[in-house]
Order: structure tokens, then C-alpha cells, then sequence
């Protein structure tokens, strides 16, 4: 008659999942054998073991039973006996044991036949006993470095998310309020999460172009390297021909300035050359016209004064004229001519006067002239000053301009440098060398990138937790809360009514 095994029993889905073996392992336990019970020939104890028959074929005899029954030898006396540790049961989901042959338990088989052995054979014992039941997986380690010290991940701290409630509005409302506790958490660590790969990533490229320069630096070949290192070198030659570039336009600048200094220097010589020549010329003239406006007073007095005597002889001649005694017009007509006198007397002074102002129209004539031609020359003066200092500023924006131009240039040269180093220590990277010289830039980028890995993975289970939710009970739960406030508005506004 031929054995079948029995069907496998459904799983549920909270339960581990079981492999193909394990039941055959949970039938197969076997007590533990220990070195010291067996003989030289292949006996347990001093009793041979019987050959078990093939399978399906009858017993010549009354039936065996397997194992046979053992021996106890006598213990030493100076040697306790070990008691062996019960060994665990198997989980209730796995199928029984065949009863098609009648088999005593590895318990059983223990409790008759105690063995005398010393503590590391018990020790092995009870492992392999262990083992043969422990069919729950381990639980899932974070592989980190033991020298993470860069940026450690450490997971973040969030509440679970809750389980899909019982029906009823009370549960529904309490898992809305843990589901929007837990989703905020998630969406506060996961920003986190992405700052710290960012710096994370900024870190690695530091050290890729820390490991490309060191490569540049032991002068590292190979066909897998060749074009970044060439790329790098002429990158590098213009970087160094536009740093000579600036350094030239750097003198040029300065030669500029120099040049310039002269010319302001004696430009502003000029200026103030023209401006003391103006000033000179402005105070002659100012002197010449203080002169020619107080003999122009002057001579405005004698002709008021002559117009006075003249005024008072012709007053005097009236008079002479009404009047009918003779000595009193006698008398009038002598004060007429005396005031006539008086006023032919002022007439050299007046004359005098006016030659004196003939002769300063020329002076002051002169001195215009001489100040207008000398606020010609400062106006000159001024203007080419201004010419100067606008032409060199000119050149000095066409330098700076082209100074600016270079040093972009060499920026983006320079970039591309440090682009190209990252590049080439990712290469070597890839392509690792067995240098001590490498080995702790390798470490350094290992744990980098397994910081990065470690925050990525957490960030998509994050996103995955914070989308797991029951929308018909997100639904009732926020018309629940919905209708809580409402009915406890509506009974503040009664009560308010109220009182």
C-alpha cells in the first residue's frame, strides 16, 4: 500500500508563509545523538541496530520497532546526568505526522533513555532540536555601517497607521482623527527625509570629486579613464589660459589707472590754473567798475548840485523881475549870479570826472575781454577733464566687461572640472582598485549611498503608508465630525437662545 501525503492546509494571511520542507522536517525529528553513546561498530549503547525492511514489503517477524528500546549503561559516579530541555511544538497550522508507522516521540525517546554527555554536546542537542521547529523568518535588520558617520539614518518616529475601524460612526470619526495624525507625521518625515538626501547627494559628490582628484593625482590611466582625464586636462589648460588671460586685463587695468592719474593730475593743474586766471580777471574788473561807479556818483552829485545853483540863479532872477524896489532886485540878481558862479565853479570837477570814466572804459573793456577768454579756458579746462575721466571710464567698463567675460568663462571651466572629477570618481568608483590609498573614500561613498538607499526606500513606504487608507471610512468618519460640530454649533446657538 503506497503512502500519500496529506493536503496542505489553507493559509491565513497574517500567518508566515511555509515552505515545501517544513512539514517533511517537522516529521523527521529524530532524538540527538551523542558521540559517546555509540560503539566501534556502529551499536547504540553495546546493542546493534537492527536494518529497517524496504518500505511496502512484510515483516518476516512480529514487527520492529524503530528505534529499539535502549540501554541504560551505568553512569559514572564523579558524572550527573544532563537533563534535556523540552523541545518545542510545532505550530498548529502544520499537518500531524503520518500515523502509518507507529513511532515513539523524540520526548519519549528522551525521558527513557537519558544520556550522560557534557555541556557543549547539550548544547548542540538542544539547537538542533530548536531548529527543527523555528519556522517564523527572522525579523528584517537596517544594514548600516558600522562607520556611518557622515549622515546615520535613523527611521523616523511615526505612529501606525490604523486599521480599517469596526462599522459605526464612533470608530469611523476615531479613525479619521488617528489617520490624519499618522498622514501628517508621514508628510513632515518624508520632507525631512528628502532634505537629508539632498544633503546626502550633495556629500557624495564632494567625496566622487575627492576620489577623482586623488585619482588625478596618483596620475591614474586606463582606457575606461581616458577620456575624462583628457577632457579634465583641457579643461584644466583653459582654466589656465583664462587665468592669464585676467591677469593681463588685470594689467592693462592698473595700467590705466596710472595713466589716467597723469592725465587727471594734469588736466586738474589746467583747472585750476584757468580757474585763478578767472578769479584775477574777476577782481580786476570788479575793482575797474568799483572805480567807474564812484566817479559816476560823484559826478551825479556835481550835476545835481550845478542843477541846485542853477535852479536857485533862475528862482533869484524871478524874483528880480517882480519885484519894484531896486535894491532888493540888486540884491537878487548879485545871489543869482553868484549861484551861477558856483555852478560854473563845479563844472571842472564834472569834466574831470568824465575824462577820468573815458579813460576807464578801455581798462574794463580789457578786463572783460581777459575774463571772458579765461572763462573760456576753464570751461575748456572743465571739459576736458570730463572728457578724460569718461573715456577711462569707458575703457575701465571695456575691461571690466571683458575681465567678466573671461572669469565666466573660467567658472564654467571650473565647473566643468569639478562636473568631470565627479564623473572620473564615479568611474573609478565602478571600476574600484585595490589601493589603501582608495579604500576610505570607497567606505565613505558606500555609506553615502547606502544612507541615500536607506532614506529612498523609507520615503516610497512612507508615501505608500500615507496613501493606505479606507475611503468609505474616511467618508463616515468626516461626516460624523461633520455633523458633531454642526449639532454642537446648533446647541451653543440654542443655548444662547435660551438664556
Amino acid at each position: 500500500m503506497r503512502r500519500t501525503a496529506p493536503p496542505p492546509e489553507p493559509r491565513q494571511l497574517h500567518e508566515p508563509a511555509r515552505r515545501r520542507s517544513d512539514a517533511a522536517d517537522a516529521s523527521r525529528v529524530t532524538a540527538p545523538v551523542l558521540p559517546e553513546t555509540f560503539g566501534a561498530s556502529g551499536s547504540f549503547g553495546g546493542s546493534t541496530v537492527p536494518e529497517a525492511a524496504p518500505f511496502g514489503s512484510a515483516p518476516a517477524g512480529p514487527a520492529p520497532t524503530w528505534p529499539p528500546p535502549l540501554q541504560q549503561p551505568p553512569p559514572p559516579a564523579q558524572q550527573p546526568l544532563l537533563q534535556q530541555p523540552p523541545l518545542q511544538q510545532p505550530p498548529p497550522s502544520l499537518p500531524p505526522p503520518a500515523q502509518a508507522l507507529s513511532y515513539p516521540s523524540a520526548s519519549a525517546l528522551l525521558v527513557e533513555a537519558p544520556v550522560v554527555a557534557d555541556a557543549a554536546a547539550a548544547t548542540v542537542a538542544s539547537e538542533r532540536s530548536r531548529s527543527a521547529y523555528e519556522f517564523e523568518p527572522p525579523p528584517t535588520r537596517i544594514v548600516r555601517g558600522e562607520g556611518l558617520v557622515d549622515r546615520p539614518f535613523t527611521p523616523p518616529r511615526v505612529v501606525p497607521v490604523p486599521e480599517i475601524p469596526e462599522p459605526g460612526l464612533i470608530p469611523a470619526a476615531r479613525y479619521v482623527f488617528r489617520f490624519a495624525r499618522a498622514r501628517m507625521q508621514r508628510r513632515t518625515a518624508i520632507k525631512k527625509l528628502g532634505e537629508e538626501i539632498k544633503q546626502d547627494t550633495a556629500a557624495l559628490d564632494q567625496v566622487l570629486g575627492a576620489l577623482g582628484r586623488l585619482a588625478r593625482s596618483v596620475q591614474l590611466d586606463g582606457r575606461v579613464f581616458f577620456a575624462e582625464n583628457n577632457a579634465i586636462t583641457a579643461a584644466e589648460q583653459r582654466m589656465t589660459s583664462l587665468d592669464r588671460e585676467r591677469a593681463e586685463l588685470d594689467g592693462r587695468k592698473a595700467e590705466e589707472g596710472s595713466r589716467f592719474a597723469d592725465v587727471e593730475k594734469d588736466r586738474n593743474s589746467k583747472l585750476s590754473e584757468a580757474e585763478r586766471a578767472v578769479e584775477e580777471s574777476q577782481r580786476e574788473l570788479s575793482q575797474l567798475e568799483a572805480q567807474r561807479r564812484g566817479l559816476r556818483d560823484r559826478r551825479k552829485d556835481l550835476e545835481r548840485k550845478q542843477k541846485a545853483f542853477l535852479k536857485a540863479a533862475e528862482d533869484r532872477d524871478e524874483q528880480a523881475g517882480t519885484t519894484g524896489i531896486t535894491e532888493d532886485r540888486n540884491d537878487l540878481r548879485r545871489s543869482a549870479e553868484s549861484h551861477r558862479r558856483d555852478a560854473a565853479a563845479l563844472e571842472p570837477d564834472r569834466q574831470e570826472i568824465d575824462r577820468k570814466l573815458a579813460g576807464l572804459e578801455r581798462p574794463i573793456s580789457d578786463a572783460s575781454t581777459k575774463l571772458d577768454a579765461a572763462k573760456a579756458e576753464l570751461d575748456a579746462a572743465k571739459h576736458s577733464l570730463n572728457d578724460a575721466r569718461e573715456g577711462y571710464g569707458h575703457r575701465l567698463a571695456e575691461l571690466d566687461a571683458e575681465h567678466k567675460r573671461k572669469g565666466r568663462d573660467y567658472a564654467l571651466a571650473e565647473a566643468e572640472v569639478a562636473r568631470r572629477l565627479i564623473t572620473l570618481g564615479t568611474l573609478v568608483n565602478l571600476n574600484r582598485l585595490d589601493d589603501p590609498r582608495f579604500s576610505e573614500l570607497y567606505e565613505r561613498i558606500d555609506r553615502l549611498r547606502s544612507a541615500i538607499t536607506s532614506r529612498s526606500t523609507e520615503i516610497e513606504k512612507l508615501s505608500a503608508e500615507r496613501e493606505a487608507y479606507d475611503r468609505g471610512s474616511i467618508v463616515r468618519g468626516a461626516a460624523a465630525l461633520g455633523g458633531s460640530v454642526v449639532a454642537l454649533i446648533a446647541l451653543i446657538v440654542l443655548l444662547r437662545a435660551l438664556i
